[in-house]
Formats: structure tokens, sequence, C-alpha cells
């Protein structure tokens, strides 16, 4: 008995070889949309995501935190079973967020498709590579995840989610000390003044905002920026228990509007939110830059 973790590969797919597997098994390949909605890490019970933590984008390696804590949480405790990782990319972050999310996890078996170049990246434990069958094309996938996102945004109830009475994680919003500038929301925190406003703001007015809040930079974003960023309802503890998609933020009122399926009014105790925007036709249109918005 043992943790295995499966690496993927571009071109790639483990369905093959997992047929017939009925142990334990978590899906840590936010990309997927096999299963259910995309942006997040679950543990699969009969084809079925039955509990899940929220990552906020398609890439790992935008949230590797969020991903790697989502896995450990969601597998602590199992003495068998898989984790069937995202595809692995040639680059520093890819093999560093694997590497972490091996160590941490405790596997013991680590299994890789031929050939494909992560052998080398110094695991913790010898990896196996194997012959895996190819994967559905591109436009196939990209398909599947939009039909989730489609029927995420059917399914949904309309919330307002008033900021002053949750916490909000995963972005710069929510992260300072409100002030009062006259108009949308504004925050002062980590040297930084984050400004949500509809406003033409001219050079001068930043400079005397810089002098006047000791901060090294103002972030003016349009509050239309949020509008499509996917995101999560959590418990005070921190467990997620619903997807949602930002409709509307009315920042005059402090007030993020989400679509989400949760029974309205739903108890949001922390709104997380992602990186990845979807519009309203389900069509995946970009990801902010890290603390953007």
């Amino acid at each position: 008995m043992s943790l295995t973790l499966l690496v993927g590969a571009a071109g790639h797919s483990w369905r093959s070889w997992l047929e017939g597997y009925g142990g334990g098994f978590c899906v840590a390949d936010p990309h997927m949309g096999d299963f259910g909605y995309p942006g997040r890490v679950g543990v699969l019970v009969d084809g079925k995501i039955v509990e899940w933590r929220f990552v906020g984008s398609l890439e790992g390696t935008r949230n590797p935190l969020g991903l790697i804590l989502g896995c450990l949480d969601l597998v602590r405790g199992w003495d068998d079973g898989v984790i069937l990782g995202p595809e692995g990319r040639d680059s520093p972050a890819s093999r560093q967020m694997f590497i972490n999310l091996a160590q941490a996890t405790g596997v013991e078996r680590i299994v890789m498709p031929e050939e494909c170049g992560f052998a080398g990246w110094g695991w913790p434990v010898g990896p196996e590579e194997v012959a895996v069958s190819a994967d559905f094309p591109v436009i196939v996938k990209d398909a599947q995840r939009r039909a989730r996102w489609l029927s995420l945004l059917e399914d949904s109830g309309l919330h307002e989610v008033v900021l002053a009475d949750v916490r909000v994680m995963g972005a710069r919003l929510g992260s300072g000390r409100r002030v009062d500038l006259g108009s949308g929301l504004a925050e002062v925190g980590g040297g930084v003044l984050h400004w949500v406003t509809r406003e033409e703001v001219g050079e001068d007015r930043i400079s005397g905002l810089v002098n006047e809040f000791h901060v090294g930079r103002v972030n003016l974003v349009d509050p239309r920026s949020y509008h499509g960023t996917v995101c999560s309802f959590a418990h005070e503890d921190g467990r997620d228990f619903a997807m949602g998609v930002v409709k509307r933020f009315d920042e005059g009122r402090g007030v993020l509007e989400v679509l989400s399926p949760a029974v309205v009014p739903a108890p949001v105790r922390i709104l997380k939110l992602g990186s990845l925007r979807v519009d309203s036709q389900g069509r995946e249109i970009g990801e902010h830059a890290p603390w953007a918005v």
C-alpha cells in the first residue's frame, strides 16, 4: 500500500492506466474539466468530485500554495491512493511545484509518461516512466471546460457579498486598511494604495496620494476588471462549499455580485478570488496578473 503521484505531460492521458482502479483518487489538475468545474483540486468517488479545495486558476503554478495545501488537506490520513497531478512544464516554477507536492504529501511512488523529460528533476523518490495513451485534442478539452462553466452559470443564483462582512483571499482587494477617497473603494496595505474606481485619476492626484498615505505606489483598478473572476465561497475554517463567478462589482457599496449554485443567501465567511476569468458564454478570457486586483 502506498501513495502514488502521477505526473502529467502534454498530449498524454492516464485514462487507460487508471482503468479499473477503485482506490483513493485525488485529482490535482485544476485544468481538467472531466469531473466537474475546473480551477480546483478534489477527491473523486464514483466519477464525481465529493470534496474539493479552490485553486482559482487553470495553472497550478499560478497558485502553487493553494494546489499543494489543498491536496495535502484532501489526502491527509491516506495510506493508499493516487494523486493525479497536472501537466508538467519545462520551467523552474513547474519543477518546484511538483517537487514540493511530492515532498508535502509523502508519496512513495512517482510515475510519469515515457520520455516526458521530467525524470531528472531531483524527485524525493526515483520516478518510474511508463507508456500511457494519447490525450484528447486540446479543442475537445477546451470545449469540455466551457461546458462546465456554462453549467455553473446556468445553475446559479445571484449573491450579494458585502466585502465588509467577509474575509477576501487571493487578491489585493481586502488585504489593507479601508480609506475614504470620495469615490470607489480604496485600501492601504503593503506599501500600496489600492483604489477601485471608475474615476480618471491624474498624475498630480497620484503624487499627492503617495505622499498623503506614505505608500510606494497607487494601484488603480477599474471595477469591471473583477467581472468574470472565478471565485469560491468558504466557511470560517476555510473549507470551500461553492464555486462562483463575479458578475458585477458595486464599488460604491462595497458589494460583489456573484453568480453561484449555492442556495441564496449563502453563509459566506471567506470569499476566495481566483485569477481566472470567464465570460457570460463560458469562454475563458485570461487570468489576472498576480495581486493586480
